[in-house]
């Protein structure tokens, strides 16, 4: 008798990340919230403020300014993934920028960044 295999493919925890990242420079709120867990975790950064829920990430689109986000690299270690690139606005100043996103079951359950001076 011949074995019948089923493959259903593993969450990708960078197409996650990328989705949501994508969504943020098209200030589409419903995008990002749609790759995170109901119960996703927003640090600010200085970790004085997070945002919870999918709301959360919503208000983190909506609140973001219109600077221009670029990733220039990308790790992934199992279904944490660390984003690396430049956040600047045009003209007034450059900022190299992490984004660090833990997935579960192909969600994002975690986001935190940070920013240092880039000039």
């Amino acid at each position: 008798m011949p074995h019948l295999y089923i493959i259903t493919p593993m969450p990708d925890p960078l197409a996650a990340a990328r989705t949501f990242m994508d969504a943020l420079e098209a200030r589409d709120a419903e995008r990002a919230a749609s790759v995170c867990a109901e119960d996703v975790q927003i640090e600010l950064p200085g970790g004085d403020r997070e945002l919870q829920g999918k709301d959360g990430a919503r208000q983190l689109v909506r609140m973001a300014p219109a600077f221009v986000r670029r990733i220039r690299e990308h790790e992934t270690e199992g279904t944490t993934v660390v984003l690396r690139g430049l956040t600047r606005a045009p003209g007034q100043f450059a900022n190299y920028s992490t984004w660090t996103f833990e997935t579960e079951d192909g969600l994002i359950k975690h986001v935190k960044f940070a920013w240092r001076h880039a000039n």
